[in-house]
């Protein structure tokens, strides 16, 4: 059987890249925007509905942010993908470009603006990211929330191994070494945001340029 090829952004180290800077963003926002997360909506969810419950109205709001925030980044997307396809520019390298555009101005206005406008802006390229990047090696993975991931990668194993499908069980493998960056991402974030406060933010513009060259790579070598 022929070895499959697969593009730059679907190999198994851009996946772990990104999922890398998921999980920097995640902790950088939990430690220094106020409890609250970039990507992980579902965490905002809760705490907005755990605040409201406990009629901190006020406090319950501040959650809200990101969670429109992201969804505006699907807007986004939805346009900034249907003006490359119209002119045929790249869009993978243009979608990263975009984040890498959005973490930037971040870093550039961080000291000036409040954490709302931070996360907003944090949340906009998250939601860039998960809508770009979807594949993993020809299947679907999710590269800013984890829950899909964990569930996916513990199924594929035990159906592969079960029914003696290697494709299967590599694949769970895969999706488990995104996870274990994600975690990474996190460890890292979480040291440098106690460290460095805010600043830490700059940090993640090293993965970030990383994905970028290879994209421009690719793109070069077309």
């Amino acid at each position: 059987m022929s070895k499959k090829h697969y593009r730059i952004f679907e190999g198994l180290r851009f996946a772990s890249c990104l999922t890398f800077i998921s999980g920097y963003m995640n902790a950088f926002t939990l430690v220094t925007q106020g409890g609250r997360f970039a990507g992980i909506q579902s965490g905002n969810v809760v705490f907005l509905a755990y605040h409201l419950a406990k009629g901190a109205f006020a406090t319950s709001l501040l959650f809200l942010v990101p969670i429109v925030f992201f969804m505006l980044g699907q807007a986004l997307t939805y346009l900034a993908r249907s003006y490359c396809v119209k002119r045929k520019l790249p869009w993978h390298l243009s979608g990263s470009l975009i984040m890498t555009g959005l973490v930037f101005f971040a870093i550039i206005l961080n000291p000036i603006i409040g954490h709302s406008l931070t996360i907003a802006i944090l949340s906009l390229a998250a939601s860039v990211q998960i809508e770009t990047f979807r594949h993993l090696r020809g299947a679907p993975y999710a590269n800013v929330m984890m829950t899909g991931n964990v569930k996916n990668s513990a199924y594929l194993v035990i159906k592969g191994w079960m029914e003696k499908d290697m494709m299967l069980f590599k694949q769970g493998c895969y999706i488990f070494i995104t996870i274990i960056s994600f975690g990474l991402g996190v460890l890292l974030s979480t040291s440098l945001s106690a460290q460095f406060g805010e600043s830490a933010l700059i940090f993640l513009l090293l993965p970030m340029f990383y994905i970028n060259y290879q994209l421009w790579k690719e793109k070069q070598s077309s």
